[in-house]
């Protein structure tokens, strides 16, 4: 063949030229990972008179050395205390996912005691793990051999349901748990006002039950007996009330406060006071001792359904304002109204103002204000 008849082939891509310092040093930066820690519940975070209980050190101390072992250093820390897993809403949760957008490429790790304490749920470990896969981040677990093998996915999916059935189980237990306990008489969430819960140990067992509150008792008597003469108002009932000196029970977080509107009405309408123990949309008779004859009470309803109109619609104020914050983004709640097509009374809520100012893309719905002030106050 002469030089003449030889056609070139294509050209071949000369190899990319590596900086063998660049590499070199790149092999003795350790990698970065976060940590996050969560525990279910209040108790649990603050087990033994410990600020965080126990789980959490121990959950901190073993990704600590997971980390250590893969050649990773913690550079931040995400602690959940006291929030369930069964939704992403967590406020924890949400300020990691936003580190990490905030810095994508930047950590390698998200480490975890068990996949459980991040989702409890399979819908919510697909959506963290596909946007944890977008970013070039790897979850790993202390407890659990998960890995990007098809065997460590495998393994991921089947612990995942497992959490996601240990949960919905739980749930179950601790309803029909709940049931039964009230179906015996007991009690199965906070004294009304009122009334005062007892806990009781003997040896490891410890009993909760209901005994009255002498002093606020006597107060609450009175009000079902003033209100079922028809002479009162509930502004004028709660106005009396207070310069009685009856006031609300105060929590470990909230101090006692004079009653209000919403307070006294929710006394009124609450036949816990006549020896029942209202629970899921059934009533079942209570152990405790009633305040109320069921006759008294009686009167009062009908007065109340009476005055629904005139008694619902009185402004009160809410003494939460300006004081909550939504989990999910961190701004402030502001109070929100609707009104009811069917009967046309007004409903509160409160709704995150964040996302009604459109600030952020927050997902939080509005949850109604005496609702919001109830889980409050059982704090």
């Amino acid at each position: 063949m002469t030089l003449s008849q030889y056609t070139p082939g294509p050209a071949v891509a000369a190899p990319p030229v590596t900086d063998p310092f660049a590499a070199f040093t790149e092999s003795f930066t350790p990698k970065r990972a976060v940590s996050y820690l969560r525990v279910s519940t209040r108790e649990q975070a603050e087990r033994g008179g410990r600020e965080e209980g126990f789980s959490i050190p121990a959950q901190r101390d073993a990704n600590k050395k997971k980390a250590t072992a893969m050649g990773a250093m913690v550079v931040k820390e995400f602690v959940e205390r006291g929030v369930s897993g069964t939704s992403t809403n967590r406020p924890a949760l949400q300020a990691m996912l936003r580190y990490l957008e905030e810095e994508p490429g930047s950590i390698d790790y998200v480490i975890v005691h068990k996949v459980d304490r991040l989702a409890r749920n399979r819908a919510d470990d697909v959506t963290l793990n596909a946007r944890f896969d977008e970013l070039g981040i790897r979850l790993v677990s202390t407890s659990e051999n998960i890995d990007q093998t098809p065997g460590g996915m495998l393994l991921h999916g089947i612990m995942s349901s497992i959490a996601e059935f240990y949960s919905r189980n739980l749930a179950n237990e601790v309803l029909k748990g709940m049931t039964e306990k009230v179906k015996a008489g007991g009690h199965v969430s906070r004294a009304p006002i009122g009334y005062r819960n007892i806990r009781t140990l003997e040896g490891s067992t410890e009993t909760r039950t209901v005994a009255v509150d002498e002093q606020r008792a006597e107060h609450v008597r009175w009000a079902f007996s003033a209100y079922a003469e028809d002479g009162w108002t509930i502004a004028t009932l709660v106005d009396e009330l207070n310069r009685r000196g009856l006031t609300t029970v105060p929590t470990p977080k909230l101090p006692e406060k004079p009653m209000g509107i919403r307070q006294v009405h929710h006394m009124l309408t609450n036949p816990f006071y006549t020896g029942v123990v209202p629970f899921k949309g059934a009533t079942y008779p209570g152990s405790h001792e009633p305040l109320v004859d069921s006759e008294t009470f009686a009167k009062v309803q009908t007065i109340l359904g009476s005055r629904l109109t005139g008694e619902r619609s009185r402004k009160h104020d809410h003494y939460l304002k300006s004081s909550v914050v939504c989990g999910g983004c961190g701004s402030r709640l502001i109070v929100q109204h609707s009104r009811s097509g069917g009967n046309g009374e007004v409903y509160e809520y409160y709704s995150c103002g964040g996302r009604h100012n459109k600030r952020t893309n927050c997902n939080f719905r509005s949850i109604q204000i005496p609702h919001l002030e109830d889980l409050i106050a059982d704090l």
